[in-house]
Formats: C-alpha cells, structure tokens, sequence
C-alpha cells in the first residue's frame, strides 16, 4: 500500500463495520453467532464484545463455536471472562467432544480459568496419546492447584 493511503475499514456486508458490531446488546451479538449468513468476521467480533458484555444467556451459542477451526479461539476468548458457572460447564463438556488442536484450546482455557471441577477430566488428559494435549493438561493442572 502506498505511503499516506489509509487500509480499508474490515467490515461486515450485513453487520457493519467492528465499532457497529461491538455496539450491539448481548442478545444481537448471540444472534449474529447464530446467524448460518453471517462471516467469519461478524461472528469473531460479537465473540470477542461477548468476552465483555456476555452473560448465560451467551454461553449456547459460544460454546456451539468451541469445535470451529477458524471461530474456536474467538468463542473461548468470549467464554474465558466469564463468571457463570455455565461457561466452566461448557469447556468441561468440550473436552470429551474435540481432539487435537481445538481441544488443546480449550484445555488452555480452563486453565486460564482455574476450573476445579475441571481437575479428574485433566489428570486424564495427562496421559493422552497426542504430546500437546498431554502437555496442555499439565499445564493447566499447574495453574489450577499450583504444587501437583
């Protein structure tokens, strides 16, 4: 691009621009996430505006996300933040549903968060056959009961 020109605004066709995305309540950012129509982009932005303003009634369609390759790290970004147990219960439920680096994702995330509920799955993960989740598993079992 040359010297003095500006990069085109990133915008949705159907959603906007990203300021007009994060703008949205919590209940438009669920319905874009849920929209078959909407891009990549549009589901990404309401992922990462949901890691602020999310709440429960978000968790469904975040966690529907958890097994895309190209929207999964937006949907644990968006579920990461939050304080209702029913985030924690939708990476628990994950883990059992994804293999390699997807599950690697939510193994990380879980850690991020400190799920104690989450120790039996992890301790078993320890001993997967795939290197990066045993190691993730480890990992995280390190950040939730520092000492094992």
């Amino acid at each position: 691009m040359p010297q003095g020109q500006k990069a085109p605004a990133m915008q949705d066709s159907q959603y906007g621009t990203a300021e007009k995305i994060m703008a949205l309540p919590a209940a438009k950012l669920v319905a874009i996430l849920k929209d078959t129509s909407a891009s990549e982009y549009a589901k990404a932005k309401a992922c990462q505006r949901l890691a602020v303003i999310g709440d429960r009634s978000a968790v469904p369609a975040l966690a529907a996300l958890l097994g895309d390759e190209k929207l999964a790290h937006y949907a644990r970004t968006g579920l990461e933040p939050m304080s209702d147990p029913a985030a924690g219960d939708a990476l628990r439920a994950a883990l059992g549903q994804l293999k390699g680096r997807l599950l690697v994702g939510v193994i990380n995330s879980i850690g991020l968060r400190k799920d104690a509920k989450a120790i039996e799955p992890l301790a078993k993960l320890m001993y997967d056959g795939d290197p990066q989740v045993a190691t993730a598993a480890s990992a995280a079992l390190g950040r939730i009961r520092p000492g094992l």
